[in-house]
This record gives structure tokens, sequence and C-alpha cells, in this order.
């Protein structure tokens, strides 16, 4: 019971952070359109859009990261999983599962530091006109990175449980 309102917890905020994540894709659009509008018509760019598109970017791939996993949406080789049956399957999915869970705990740890370092020397993209802060960007890859190793850990408990079911079938 407890694990279920955890899970839906869990399911609240990363559904958050992709919304989030939507949102940041229609204002970088603006800044982009902004941007180019600037250029073309006026001869004047849009002060700070490269470095803001630079920062969005890296922010939009890891804030959709988690939920496009939980809801099965990531890109996927399909060339081998549609030749086995269910139970080869699930167990392909475990071992990917596996792999995908250590990376992202790996890449989870080795950005400790760097978040770190970031937030104590104020850490920012660009200089002149706009320069952006980069420290938060950086906690975000941390807990996104964090978010998505517990999905994949999720994944890995529902795919043994498969592996489970068809052995016993």
């Amino acid at each position: 019971m407890i694990f279920k309102t955890l899970e839906k917890i869990y399911d609240r905020f990363i559904t958050g952070l992709h919304l989030l994540g939507s949102a940041m894709v229609f204002i970088l659009m603006m800044i982009i359109v902004g941007d180019v509008f600037g250029r073309t018509l006026f001869n004047h760019p849009l002060t700070g859009a490269p470095e803001l598109a630079k920062v969005s970017l890296v922010a939009l791939l890891f804030l959709g990261l988690a939920k496009t996993l939980r809801m099965d949406k990531h890109i996927r080789a399909t060339a081998i999983i549609g030749r086995v049956g269910p139970r080869a399957e699930a167990g392909l999915n475990l071992i990917a599962n596996v792999f995908g869970l250590l990376v992202f705990i790996l890449l989870c740890w080795s950005s400790w530091d760097l978040m770190v370092a970031a937030w104590q020397a104020g850490e920012y993209e660009g200089a002149g006109a706009l320069r952006v802060p980069t420290y938060h960007l950086r906690s975000l890859i941390v807990l996104c990175s964090g978010l998505t190793a517990v999905q994949f850990a999720l994944n890995l408990v529902h795919e043994g449980r498969r592996l489970l079911a068809g052995a016993k079938g």
C-alpha cells in the first residue's frame, strides 16, 4: 500500500517536471523566433538567445527523461525484442534496465561534485549583457538522473515480476 502511494507521488512529481519541460519548449521557441525576427527585421539579435538556448536544451532533455521512460516512449531498437517470446523479452528488458540503472546512478554520482562546485562558484554561461546561471542546470541533471535511476529500478521490479510470472505459467 505504501509502495503504491510513494509511486503515485513519484509519478506526479516526474509528470510536473515533464510539464515544466513542455512549457520550456514553448518559451525557448519564442526566444528563438524573437532572435530570428530581431536579426532579420531590425538587424539586432535578441541578447543572450544562444546562451539561453544552450542551457535550455540540456534542461529540456533531463526534465523529460524519467517520465518518458515511465511511459515507455523512449527510442528503442525492436529488431530483437520483436522476434522473441514474452519470457525472453522480459529477460532482455531486465538486462537493459540493469544497465540503465547503473548508467544513471553513475551519472548522478559523477555530477554531484560538479553541481556543488558550480553552486560554490556561482557558475554561469555567457558574458557581457546576459549571464545565465548554470548551477541550477547542474542541480537539475543530478535530480533528474536520480529520478531516472528510480524509474529504471521500478522497471526492474516490474520486469522481474513479469519474468517470474512467465516462469510459473
